[in-house]
């Protein structure tokens, strides 16, 4: 290779690494200058800060005390709302006092069940799900909650009485936490659930009133969470036909609501004279024609009802919780 081709690629080559160092210098010089910028932007800001007092100034600190205030307000609406429509539990309550409760309360409502003529079934082991009270004194603690299930059971079951029902074949109470056999955890939200179980027979039009009673009521909160209905009759009404063992025609007295018997149907003449003849007859007897409908043939079974309802309780000691943290808060504001 001559010199002169020689010189002129080692030229070429400076030439590119000079270039390719100017541009990374450059660059480099450029985030160098960013970063400085940005540094002392935030240093300007601390500093900037820390010539400022700490504290919010009187228009700041009198908005905040308006929201608290605001905020304490709402929390007292709310739950006097909810008072109004809850009891409050009974703290003042003794044990001793509240086992004389159950055992009054027991005691009535048997003489009701007898007035209103529905059964109890094992009527002396009944005590309105306290069963284990019977005998002897819960907890001091749990008194106040007893309380409301005493007082939310027998408003439920009075109701039982006044919609017509024939039997209460089953009654359990679930056992709360802190009692024995109850859940190992107590309630953690706000809406808390107390479930009885019980089990009556009574007229599709008891069962409607019922749960139209419990769904209405004012003094406590009800929700059914599982009803199983069962009906007497199993089977439909036998088709009639004319000669069968089913008269076709059925005569009642209007008065007495009183149907015709087989025997009766048989000495007017039925099967053998006409419809007309049958039908005079059971007029001279004091007998008319009502033939079979849909009142007849349904709504007149027994229905065996199985219910859990839950007794429903809304805790409002959080928001009274949050109504004392704030006010405190406002307290130490104002200082």
């Amino acid at each position: 290779m001559s010199s002169k081709a020689w010189l002129s690629t080692y030229g070429v080559i400076a030439v590119l690494a000079l270039g390719g160092g100017g541009y990374y210098a450059a660059s480099s010089y450029g985030k160098y200058r960013d970063a400085l910028d940005s540094w002392d932007a935030k240093v300007s800001t601390v500093e900037s800060m820390e010539r400022k007092a700490p504290y919010p100034n009187d228009e700041n600190s009198k908005g905040l005390s308006a929201r608290v205030d605001s905020y304490k307000t709402s929390v007292t609406a709310l739950s006097q709302t909810l008072n109004s429509f809850q009891r409050p539990l009974n703290t003042e309550l003794r044990n001793t006092d509240f086992q004389v409760r159950v055992k009054t309360k027991v005691e009535e409502f048997r003489k009701a069940a007898t007035l209103a003529k529905m059964e109890i079934e094992s009527s002396s082991d009944f005590q309105l799900g306290f069963d284990s009270y019977a005998n002897t004194m819960p907890g001091q603690d749990l008194v106040p909650i007893l309380d409301y299930e005493l007082e939310a059971i027998d408003h439920m079951l009075q109701k039982l009485l006044t919609c017509g029902a024939e039997k209460l074949s089953e009654f359990q109470r679930d056992p709360i936490f802190g009692e024995s056999a109850g859940p190992k955890e107590g309630e953690t939200g706000t809406v808390h659930k107390y479930p009885v179980r019980y089990r009556f027979t009574g007229s599709y039009d008891s069962l409607q009133k019922f749960i139209n009673e419990l769904a209405n009521d004012r003094e406590f909160f009800y929700i059914v969470r599982v009803m199983k209905v069962q009906n007497s009759s199993l089977e439909g009404a036998r088709k009639q036909t004319a000669g069968g063992d089913v008269a076709t025609t059925r005569y009642e007295d209007p008065n007495t609501k009183q149907v015709a018997t087989p025997e009766m149907l048989a000495e007017w003449g039925q099967g053998t004279a006409s419809e007309e003849e049958v039908a005079a007859k059971a007029k001279a007897a004091g007998f008319i024609k009502a033939d079979l409908d849909a009142r007849v043939l349904m709504g007149l079974e027994k229905l065996n009802v199985y219910l859990v309802v839950d007794i429903t309780r809304f805790d409002n000691t959080r928001g009274e919780s949050s109504e004392e943290t704030s006010s405190a808060q406002g307290k130490k504001e104002g200082k």
